[in-house]
């Protein structure tokens, strides 16, 4: 099997897969994916790819980052999931870090037009 044919495997597995746990039907994913049924099947089947927007459109139907539905399902999700917590802490401490900056800042300027440094 071709790399493109697992990655289209993989992709028609997520879908289905993130159908089956939130309900959806075919139907249901192609009007919240606002693209046609037979696009919804073909793509389960494997017999055509997406284009990027087709598959953003797909993912945030499913309420799934478009990434996670290139995951190979066996694939142990440990490493994901570690990864998306590191990131999200990342992100936390750069806001509180430009938090604090920013309120440094605007101490230090408060400070200036008052006359005190």
């Amino acid at each position: 099997m071709s790399e493109s044919l697992d990655l289209r495997a993989i992709l028609a597995q997520n879908i289905k897969n993130a159908r089956g746990v939130l309900g959806l039907t075919q139907a249901k994913l192609a009007q919240y994916a606002d693209i046609s049924l037979s696009s919804v099947i073909d793509i389960e089947r494997c017999r055509t790819w997406v284009s990027d927007k087709t598959l953003l459109n797909l993912a945030r139907a499913l309420n799934r980052e478009a990434y996670e539905l290139l995951i190979p399902p066996d694939k142990p999700d440990t490493e994901t999931r570690e990864t998306v917590q590191i990131a999200a802490l990342i992100k936390a401490k750069q806001a509180a870090l430009k938090q604090s900056i920013d309120a440094g800042m605007n101490e230090l300027l408060q400070d200036i037009l008052r006359g005190g440094v």
